[in-house]
């Protein structure tokens, strides 16, 4: 009583084949096949997954200097960046606008008129651009 016989198979093959057809009994294997193919591969740690780019570092050290109508600014970079974008506002806090991008970890602003800049640089990686560095200000007279 509890074993299926040959004539039990063969009322549920019939039975798949109502529902299912000849033609669509291929694809339901092969996406069963995937199927357990893609649970291995999980459960193994076969599927490999790709390194992200590293996160471009916040600059750290930002100082200004003040000069005859110009500003210096240094700060520190760091391996994961290859470039930096120097902002200026003339509100503390923002907004700033873009007006440098170099390479280097020092960019004098000059030819400024009297009055007080606000300063923030960001670094540029592979992955994007940082956050904004801590914000310097400069008073010229």
């Amino acid at each position: 009583m509890g074993e299926f016989s040959i004539f039990h198979w063969l009322i549920v093959l019939a039975v798949v084949l109502i529902f299912f057809g000849g033609r669509r009994i291929p694809e339901v294997m092969k996406g069963l096949g995937e199927g357990i193919r893609s649970f291995k591969e999980g459960v193994t740690g076969g599927a490999q997954t790709q390194a992200l780019p590293a996160q471009a570092s916040v600059p750290s050290g930002l100082s200004a200097k003040t000069g005859r109508n110009q500003v210096t600014l240094y700060w520190n970079g760091s391996a994961q960046t290859s470039s930096f974008n120097v902002k200026r506002s003339s509100s503390s806090g923002g907004p700033y606008a873009l007006i440098a991008s170099t390479a280097g970890t020092s960019y004098t602003d000059e030819g400024l008129a009297g009055g007080t800049y606000y300063y923030v640089v960001s670094g540029v990686g592979s992955s994007g651009e940082s956050v904004n560095s801590i914000e310097v200000s400069a008073t010229l007279a």
